[in-house]
């Protein structure tokens, strides 16, 4: 029988990507309900009680909440379930972000509308659900420009066209259009720079922990990130100042926040931001390099608590390398995680989504990845040394 004193807390996806969070609130005492889609998903074997319910339905995740009795809501790695956070978070009176701040922060283009109505630093934009509406405008801007749907993750459907041709410029809409749920573009001129990602912790008003990692990009396929990052402390500065400036301006104040921001020349630009944590193994590159555990300062502050921080300390040398196939097909054959630990020393943990037989798609996006691995990385230049071998290692054949 449970403990009618223990507190609850609901966990919105029950994923790979989620596993670590929900076994990490176990671990934290808590009686833990995941919520989503398939019910035999990793996560729902963990926790104590599972609700068959889509993140996204909002009205179902709440009715499931005041049911249960909850006491906080969360979720990890999930742009998708950050709108039924705050919805809940905001009929419940629960710590979180409000409905408003999801919206804006789950939809690009609103992004930029706020960004634009702050005067905070963004790129010129514009947005529409048919090309027809937007040829005029975006016939203006500096090229290249950026089409992207609006309301996906994972770099899906994004895609640049290098300078103004209608044709080609419609084909770049139509792509960026079909993996929108909502049908619409978000089309921005692009912004030169250094790419920089990572996580961040708010609590009373501010940001009171801010990790910047080293990103590491193949087109806008991200291969991985690392420790300590490639930039200076001044321009990390300046990540912390815009994160600020646009957490200010949504009126978000206390939980989680994962951030892509690029340095150009003398100033910071945030391309995008979600309150929940990162994806991909960050947290844990995260928490090995620094002694912090983001995913539990994320779950203490949805249970109303505030967040603790190890001793400042020189951050250590940590990587992620994300990897999936060169083609479609079978999955014929990709060692497991003992093998490629035993063959790469350095690396401590692999998460693989797929097995051998399983159909795969090539990684044209994050969507498609078939794991990653985290590793020691002592000096910044032994990354690509490093990741090589674990390609080596992991040897991923398939079959057209």
């Amino acid at each position: 029988m449970v403990n009618p004193r223990k507190k609850r807390i609901m966990i919105l996806g029950a994923g790979l990507f989620q596993l670590a969070g929900i076994k990490r609130a176990l671990a934290l005492g808590y009686h833990v309900t995941t919520v989503g889609y398939p019910s035999d998903n990793i996560g729902h074997r963990y926790s104590h009680q599972s609700v068959d319910c889509s993140i996204v339905d909002r009205e179902g995740v709440l009715s499931a909440a005041r049911e249960l009795g909850i006491d906080g809501i969360c979720t990890f790695s999930s742009d998708a379930a950050v709108p039924s956070v705050g919805h809940v978070c905001a009929q419940l009176g629960l710590p979180g972000v409000s409905p408003e701040a999801a919206e804006i922060m789950t939809h690009k283009h609103l992004f930029r509308e706020s960004q634009h109505r702050n005067q905070l630093e963004c790129p010129r934009f514009a947005s529409g659900r048919a090309w027809e509406s937007l040829e005029d405008e975006v016939r203006q801007f500096s090229y290249p420009v950026l089409f992207k749907p609006v309301d996906s993750s994972g770099s899906r459907g994004v895609i640049r066209l290098d300078r103004f041709d209608t044709q080609a410029a419609r084909c770049c809409f139509g792509h960026a259009v079909s993996f929108s749920r909502s049908g619409r573009v978000c089309v921005e001129e692009w912004v030169a720079g250094v790419e920089v990602g990572g996580d961040a912790i708010l609590f009373d008003g501010g940001i009171v922990f801010a990790v910047v990692t080293h990103k590491h990009m193949e087109g806008f396929i991200v291969r991985g990130h690392s420790l300590p990052t490639n930039i200076t402390a001044e321009q990390r500065q300046w990540v912390v100042e815009a994160l600020s400036a646009a957490c200010k301006a949504l009126d978000y104040t206390c939980g989680p926040l994962n951030f892509d921001v690029m340095i150009a020349e003398d100033r910071a630009v945030v391309l995008e931001m979600s309150p929940r944590n990162g994806g991909n193994g960050i947290p844990t590159v995260i928490q090995r390099a620094t002694g912090c555990d983001i995913e539990e300062q994320t779950i203490r502050i949805a249970m109303g608590l505030p967040p603790t921080f190890p001793a400042p300390g020189r951050t250590r040398g940590f990587g992620s390398y994300i990897f999936g196939a060169s083609s479609s097909g079978t999955l014929m054959s990709m060692a497991g995680p003992d093998e490629v630990k035993r063959q790469v020393p350095e690396v401590f943990e692999v998460f693989q989504t797929k097995a051998p037989g399983d159909q795969v798609e090539a990684i044209t996006h994050n969507a498609n990845l078939l794991g990653f691995a985290l590793f020691d990385c002592p000096k910044p230049s032994d990354y690509d040394l490093l990741t090589a071998r674990i390609a080596g290692a992991l040897d991923i054949k398939v079959e057209p």
